[in-house]
């Protein structure tokens, strides 16, 4: 079959089908291999549950601030008057924004999103417990206050151990960028 000049175009007849030879698997065309079945699948990404639970795991802990601050606020102090109670509010909102970046990549498959939770969690958590320290120094016995300070401490520490069981690390492996 011959091809029609450049820039004339002519209709295919619907009635004769395109011939479609593919090799078969182990055949070699133009110098390459054929692909085999397993590479031509288009399936989705398969999320181990334990991404799932550690997704859910960084979003409680990204919750826990912006939520936390509010019944901390409420319950010590009553109402968000003044400057202390305000910037509290504007750190813990900017902790879950980062908080909720991170577990949205997490849950994409970022394996660098999985290694900065996990060192800003650290961090974070450092600053928690200088935070349960001087509330223990000042005497604090509002339970919803150690509530609060329990969450911020315990759940990233939860969600830093979920996100590195063994049946994440096949997840990661692939998205490296």
């Amino acid at each position: 079959m011959t091809q029609p000049p450049y820039g004339q175009w002519q209709p295919q007849d619907p009635q004769q089908p395109y011939p479609q030879q593919y090799p078969q698997a182990g055949q070699v065309e133009h110098g390459f291999p054929a692909m085999r079945g397993v590479d031509q699948s288009t399936t989705g990404v398969v999320r181990p549950p334990v991404v799932v639970a550690g997704f859910v795991l960084w979003l409680l802990a990204a919750m826990a601030w912006p939520v936390g601050t509010v019944v901390r606020v409420g319950v010590e102090e009553g109402a968000f008057e003044g400057f202390g109670p305000i910037m509290s509010m504007f750190v813990s909102l900017c902790l879950f924004v980062g908080g909720l970046w991170g577990a949205v990549a997490f849950y994409g498959g970022s394996y660098y999103a999985r290694i900065a939770l996990c060192g800003g969690s650290m961090v974070i958590g450092i600053l928690a417990l200088a935070a349960a320290l001087v509330a223990a120094r000042d005497e604090l016995d509002e339970p919803l206050s150690w509530a609060v300070i329990v969450a911020r401490l315990v759940l990233p520490a939860a969600a830093a151990v979920v996100s590195f069981l063994p049946g994440t690390r096949h997840y990661f492996a692939g998205n490296l960028g």
